[in-house]
């Protein structure tokens, strides 16, 4: 990462860059304790721990770190390993199923990285969820099939549960849980969040998917293309730009590892022309110059950043590199008003107003 001084934020994206073909030197690591506690913090903070360890490993500078990093590190990944391999068997069970009726799903998000082998194990990538994108039509038929395999909605307190068949208020069903697995299911009829379905429709991403027999199933996995073009939609257009979040490192690493990887397989003009066309070449551009700061990412051809790129970028890294709890909190405020603004243009969605869960998560994201 290109800065004057020792961050914390530096000092993770420095040595998260090992990983990426990046030459790290001892020197280049934290120095002490507390720069390792500071580290490992925002690692965590970020969900990055794991690449962090892959990076260091690939570095031969395992043997140089501290026992007690060195044992946290391998600990969090025996956990993250055992887990992510639950998830495995979890996919392995649930896309047979799918395919007796008919249906081949697109992997989404950490499952596509997972199972599309973006990293050296699954134990490298943590998981939260299970995200399928699936055709709207088969909607009904595969709540049906779930529901067989011991699958129910999970809703929260006051919510009614959408009626399957010509679901479109959503780009995704509520989660579906089974007592059998750990991890909830996402049941994607669209990729994106409906107002960002311009960037990304689920249409294109089937006819560009990729065939994967997998594990006694088929399955489909996100064109190269579609990847980086959901990694940004997801993790800056909405998550940072309309939701107001702090930008995820490890997201951004995700993003430098799969244009690294997918090389000439990824059509940047395509990229490049559907973020012009939309009237969002700037966001692109102040994406490409965090990759860029960050991990030393080139930009694409038909892409030149300039210092002004780069000074918008940065206002993303002050924030992270800022523990300004006051400034947080107007932030948050900022977009629960933002967010409560928009409910006018959906009259459909003010019923939202009259559940309690709708203030408990209200509040609750307004926690810093």
């Amino acid at each position: 990462m290109q800065a004057a001084a020792r961050t914390r934020l530096s000092l993770l994206c420095r040595s998260l860059g090992g990983a990426l073909g990046q030459s790290v030197a001892a020197t280049d690591l934290p120095a002490n304790s507390a720069e390792w506690e500071e580290a490992l913090r925002v690692s965590s903070a970020h969900l990055a721990t794991l690449q962090l360890r892959w990076a260091l490993l690939e570095q031969g500078l395992f043997c140089q770190l501290p026992p007690d990093v060195v044992d946290y590190l391998e600990a969090v990944y025996v956990l993250n390993l055992d887990r992510n391999q639950q998830c495995e068997d979890q996919l392995a069970q649930l896309i047979p199923l799918l395919n007796r009726i008919g249906v081949q799903p697109v992997l989404l998000k950490g499952g596509a990285a997972i199972v599309g082998g973006l990293y050296p194990s699954s134990g490298e990538r943590m998981i939260s969820d299970l995200d399928l994108l699936i055709p709207a039509r088969s909607l009904p038929e595969i709540l049906a099939k779930l529901a067989e395999a011991g699958y129910q909605p999970h809703l929260s307190v006051g919510r009614e549960l959408p009626d399957p068949v010509g679901f479109d208020t959503h780009h995704h069903y509520p989660p579906l849980i089974s007592r059998d697995w750990s991890s909830s299911v996402e049941l994607h009829v669209q990729p994106v969040l409906l107002p960002m379905l311009k960037f990304l429709p689920s249409e294109e991403v089937f006819r560009d998917a990729i065939p994967l027999a997998w594990r006694g199933g088929d399955c489909l996995l996100p064109s190269p293309t579609h990847f980086i073009i959901h990694n940004l939609v997801h993790a800056f257009l909405v998550n940072v730009q309309s939701h107001l979040q702090r930008l995820s490192i490890r997201q951004l690493f995700e993003f430098v590892l799969a244009s690294k990887t997918y090389g000439e397989r990824i059509d940047w003009n395509a990229v490049i022309t559907r973020f012009d066309d939309l009237g969002r070449r700037s966001a692109l551009q102040e994406y490409l110059a965090l990759a860029n700061i960050c991990f030393d990412f080139a930009p694409p051809a038909g892409i030149e950043l300039d210092d002004r790129d780069r000074r918008r970028a940065r206002r993303y890294l002050t924030r992270l590199e800022s523990d300004h709890r006051p400034r947080e909190l107007a932030i948050k405020i900022l977009y629960q008003l933002k967010r409560l603004g928009s409910l006018r243009q959906h009259p459909g969605k003010l019923r939202m107003l009259l559940t309690a869960d709708f203030y408990t998560r209200m509040f609750d994201s307004l926690k810093v």
